[in-house]
């Protein structure tokens, strides 16, 4: 089963950046075949320059948006026209401004070629993805809840729509009445139990005058398995704030919480920052002090330099995840948290915990794109399976990567999990996080995790 990403949009993203980026160089070169080496400091900045416009064209005029929803590939040519029309004004006022005049045909020979390259590589790509998931790749499996009309259509458009990449895996309902939605799974009482044996992708609630209360009791079961929830409403439904809309075809649905870091840009953005932060970190200040805290380590107790323990990723995916060992070696390490006065930890290994220095190592995770810098901490294996029974939308946590510091974490919530109230408030923060990001929300949890370091913490131990 694919994981729940947006790849294809990621693809088509860096397809279209290098379409531009070498239709720019061809062009250059046909228009002026013996000059063309002339003013390559001018012609570099204009190509960045054509390359971030097309960058924030294409992310504002939702380019790269879901397209498994989008209504179709004439939808997507004619943004795109709308984004070669930008560029050919970028050229023109950037030559106008920086008085390096490129020949006038430029401008109309360099559009005309990008819509037969667009037209090309977007029609290419379009058949390689109905092709793939024509084979049963890249697709989202999902279950509905309801067997009437509703449900009727919503299969019905996915069958004669095979490049929204969606396979009915079955519905549920208290009869079995509809084998035009696809194989009965059972009545609805049955979708927690199914839900732990199955990949699910996401469950489609398609069930006319269903009440909030139904909702309700539906998503806390679905929740607890870490699964997505569309809800295809009747009129009559209410609807919640925090929900949001998207048109599924010519189907409304509601997904049941925003996500800003499903929206490609978003993605884009925060793996470009996480990327950049992470090698800066790695080769400005991990290139020296690895070593010194090696050498620490060693000199303080035997063991290895590095503790490694497998942790819960985005969309429950296990990593390895790093950090400098704080503890003398024990056979606790994968069961018993870190608590204050615990008599594991070693000497260097409390200067470490306290200034947070013992994370250091998990910059590596979020350049391999296990972490992100910022996100909800990743638990160890025996939290995860005690704290999801008992807290329902625990697992909701895993649709995003975890991070090396959260939300949660720089509003006090870090370290030993003393009591449920602190792991129920954890996920809050968490959920909060998840439904709320933004890239300068992130710039303010780093921010307050430096601060809260210098200021110190109790729970830092």
């Amino acid at each position: 089963m694919q994981q729940y990403l947006n790849k294809i949009s990621l693809v088509r993203l860096i397809a279209d950046l290098s379409v531009v980026a070498l239709t720019y160089i061809i062009c250059i070169c046909f228009v002026q075949p013996d000059d063309y080496t002339d003013n390559l400091k001018s012609k570099f900045l204009l190509l960045v320059t054509l390359l971030l416009v097309w960058f924030f064209t294409g992310t504002t005029n939702k380019l790269y948006n879901e397209h498994r929803v989008k209504p179709g590939f004439s939808l997507e040519i004619y943004k795109t026209v709308k984004g070669i029309v930008i560029l050919a004004l970028t050229i023109v006022v950037v030559s106008f401004f920086s008085q390096q005049f490129l020949p006038v045909n430029f401008v109309f020979i360099y559009s005309a070629t990008l819509i037969a390259c667009f037209s090309t590589e977007k029609y290419i790509i379009y058949r390689l993805v109905l092709v793939l998931r024509k084979l049963g790749y890249n697709l989202r499996h999902v279950i509905i809840l309801g067997n009437g009309n509703t449900a009727e259509q919503f299969c019905h458009l996915i069958s004669n729509n095979p490049h929204l990449g969606y396979d009915v895996i079955g519905y549920f309902d208290d009869e079995d009445s509809n084998d035009l939605i696809g194989p009965y799974l059972g009545k609805r009482e049955g979708l927690g139990a199914f839900l732990k044996t199955r990949p699910v992708n996401e469950v489609v609630i398609a069930t006319p005058g269903i009440t909030i209360g139904e909702i309700e009791e539906i998503t806390y079961v679905v929740d607890k398995a870490g699964v997505r929830v569309r809800i295809i409403p009747d009129f009559h439904f209410q609807f919640y704030n925090r929900y949001e809309f998207k048109q599924f075809g010519n189907i409304p649905t509601v997904s049941l919480r925003k996500e800003p870091l499903e929206e490609t840009h978003n993605k884009f953005t925060k793996r470009t920052f996480d990327i950049v932060f992470s090698v800066l970190v790695i080769l400005l200040i991990c290139s020296w002090l690895y070593p010194v805290i090696a050498i620490l380590i060693k000199l303080g107790s035997k063991g290895p330099v590095l503790f490694r323990q497998k942790r819960l990723g985005r969309d429950r995916k296990e990593f390895w995840c790093y950090k400098f060992r704080s503890m003398y070696v024990n056979n606790d390490s994968d069961k018993q948290m870190a608590s204050k006065g615990d008599r594991r930890i070693t000497p260097i290994g409390r200067v470490l915990r306290k200034t947070s220095l013992d994370e250091f190592p998990q910059f590596w995770n979020v350049l391999r794109g296990d972490m992100s810098i910022v996100g909800p901490r990743p638990h160890m294996s025996i939290q995860n399976e005690q704290y999801q029974e008992i807290i329902n939308n625990y697992l909701v946590r895993q649709l995003i990567k975890p991070g090396i510091t959260g939300w949660a974490q720089v509003n006090g919530y870090r370290g030993e999990i003393e009591n449920d109230f602190d792991i129920k408030n954890r996920v809050t923060y968490d959920i909060w996080y998840l439904e709320n990001w933004s890239f300068f929300l992130d710039i303010k949890i780093i921010y307050l995790t430096v601060w809260n370091i210098f200021k110190g913490e109790d729970k830092a131990y």
